[in-house]
């Protein structure tokens, strides 16, 4: 077993290699690395490496599938420092550290580091390198993009509600990144009851043509350390993707991007459309969903659109005004549409529909298109 640790208090030491990293870069890094980590038996997938060049030690993990890498300002007194520790150990140990500044102190052999501060020696037994040697990342990419971070987080955010996060596994559970012959950035959630789409309002000078997919939980953990990020690329090499920013970078494996062909969907688009508050229709279909989670039904006339619901021994009907030609009745989840009306950044939206109310509705914005299927009344 590799869980070794040790406490020792006020000893003499001597080593002839060391890091030094301040104490709150060091928990910080850690708190990020774990948090991209997945239970796991096996000793690679459960450690973090430590990689001291110079100015920098980079904090790495492998796990899931997913490598991911951090980067932090250190004093190193050698060439270049690589060790292995248990992430459970590391993350348990560093807490007890209260000095500005913690050393990492190799032994020769590399068996153990020694944590070291004013107040503090903490030994931890290291994992043999040996376990990483077929993990290293990719330097070359055929596919390079840049994108503001702001800009990255606004489409994750716009989107990820519509892929299904249950199964990390599933094609559902990934967001689809494509660029499109103009130039323009769109991004993809799709979980085959209703789909969005958001596209960045920034086109791209020098871009080539792609399409890949990357796990929504994978990109929801990456994003609040991009905050503070200028520039993220989105790189590609087959079926390899990465995100890498000055600081972080995060490495996996994109399958098919044919599931989030949606050619098939945009040909059902209906010609009927009405312009709606988002407001005030989020409002009346939060109050139908109170008495019925699973299903509301929407009845579009002349003037008026009312949206009802009935169930838990009572009945809701909510009416609002619209300028509305077509005259239809449909059934959806009342969750779907929510959703979307809270991610809306319009106060206006038009929505389309058909007149027979059995083909998908569709909510555009500026820069959004999002779908929801109707279910049977």
């Amino acid at each position: 077993s590799f869980s070794h640790i040790n406490f020792v208090i006020f000893s003499k030491k001597e080593d002839t290699t060391m890091i030094i990293v301040n104490k709150d870069d060091i928990s910080s890094a850690v708190k990020q690395a774990k948090a991209m980590i997945k239970p796991s038996l096996l000793a690679l997938e459960n450690s973090l490496r430590f990689t001291a060049k110079q100015s920098r030690l980079f904090i790495r993990t492998n796990s899931g599938g997913v490598r991911f890498t951090t980067m932090i300002p250190c004093k190193c007194d050698k060439g270049k420092i690589d060790f292995i520790i248990s992430v459970r150990l590391i993350s348990s140990t560093l807490p007890f550290f209260t000095s500005e500044s913690v050393e990492f102190i190799p032994d020769s052999r590399k068996k153990v580091v020694l944590l070291k501060s004013t107040e503090l020696q903490v030994e931890l037994k290291t994992i043999p390198l040996e376990v990483w040697a077929s993990c290293k990342p990719r330097t070359n990419w055929n596919i390079d993009v840049p994108i503001k971070a702001g800009t990255l987080a606004y489409l994750v955010e716009r989107t990820a509600y519509a892929s299904d996060t249950k199964d990390s596994s599933d094609n559902r559970a990934m967001l689809n990144f494509s660029i499109t012959p103009e130039g323009i950035l769109n991004v993809t959630g799709l979980d085959l009851y209703r789909f969005a789409i958001c596209t960045s309002k920034d086109k791209m000078d020098d871009f080539t043509k792609m399409s890949f997919t990357i796990p929504v939980k994978t990109l929801q953990a990456i994003l609040p350390y991009l905050k503070d990020e200028e520039i993220v690329h989105l790189k590609k090499y087959t079926n390899e993707y990465a995100i890498t920013s000055k600081r972080v970078a995060i490495y996996g494996h994109t399958p098919a991007a044919d599931y989030y062909n949606i050619a098939s969907y945009l040909t059902k688009y209906p010609s009927n459309s009405i312009r709606v508050d988002r407001k005030i229709f989020l409002r009346c279909c939060e109050v139908a969903a109170i008495t019925n989670r699973t299903k509301i039904s929407i009845n579009i006339g002349e003037n008026l659109m009312e949206i009802s619901a009935s169930g838990n021994g009572g009945k809701v009907e909510n009416r609002m005004k619209i300028d509305g030609v077509v005259k239809s009745k449909f059934c959806v989840n009342p969750l779907f549409i929510m959703d979307i009306l809270k991610k809306c950044p319009d106060q206006e939206i038009q929505m389309f529909y058909s007149k027979d109310g059995t083909r998908p509705l569709f909510f555009r914005g500026n820069d959004h298109i999002d779908m929801v299927l109707p279910i049977q009344c």
